[in-house]
């Protein structure tokens, strides 16, 4: 998968593990495969519905990128391909923000992986169904039916803004313990505007 590109309040010279709270980036690969049919992803013997794009660093005002980090080793790369698929998606991942957790790989996956586990994914996006098409509203709802401890805006849908709208990741903001809270005024910037999205079936 193609690591979307967040070039907005981007610092380079960021000082690892200075940062205010984490965006969990869930894509949904069902709408990424409709775009990029010959991905990794959409390939292999498993469909995939949400996938891990990232664990984002993030600031009230901006967020650290490319921070100074050690080497990725190949078992960490190995150990997360279950939620990341895409081996240089968990690369890009890590040297542009996994670098800035003042954390090592294998740490920072972990607590990826921790914070991924920690939400429940509502049914409607489980299932192999057909194509159903939803307000965001609506997908900000059943994430918080789903997991009633998540906090008021902290649940971010996005989607894409060209032709038919189409669910394109929903993100999620924790504190640094993986606690549950509201997205910054940056990220909720993000949210989709469409008055209803169309989700791809996984297939």
């Amino acid at each position: 998968m193609s690591a979307s590109s967040r070039h907005r309040h981007r610092s380079s010279d960021a000082t690892p593990g200075e940062f205010d709270y984490y965006l969990l980036s869930l894509s949904w690969s069902p709408a990424f495969c409709l775009q990029s049919p010959s991905a990794a992803e959409c390939n292999g013997p498993r469909r995939f519905g949400f996938i891990v794009h990232g664990l984002w660093p993030q600031n009230e005002h901006g967020w650290p990128e490319n921070c100074a980090g050690s080497e990725l080793p190949d078992n960490v790369v190995q150990g997360i391909s279950d939620l990341m698929p895409a081996r240089g998606l968990v690369y890009h991942e890590w040297s542009a923000h996994g670098t800035c957790s003042g954390l090592d790989p294998a740490d920072f996956f972990a607590l990826l992986r921790r914070a991924y586990e920690s939400i429940a994914i509502p049914a409607p996006f489980t299932r192999r169904s057909g194509a159903i098409e939803q307000s965001p509203s609506a997908i900000t709802a059943a994430f918080f039916q789903a997991n009633p401890r998540l906090q008021p805006d902290s649940v971010v849908p996005t989607c894409s803004r060209q032709g038919a709208p189409r669910l394109r990741e929903v993100h999620v903001c924790f504190s640094r313990d993986l606690t549950p809270r509201a997205c910054s005024a940056d990220a909720l910037r993000e949210a989709c505007r469409a008055s209803s999205v169309i989700v791809p079936p996984i297939r």
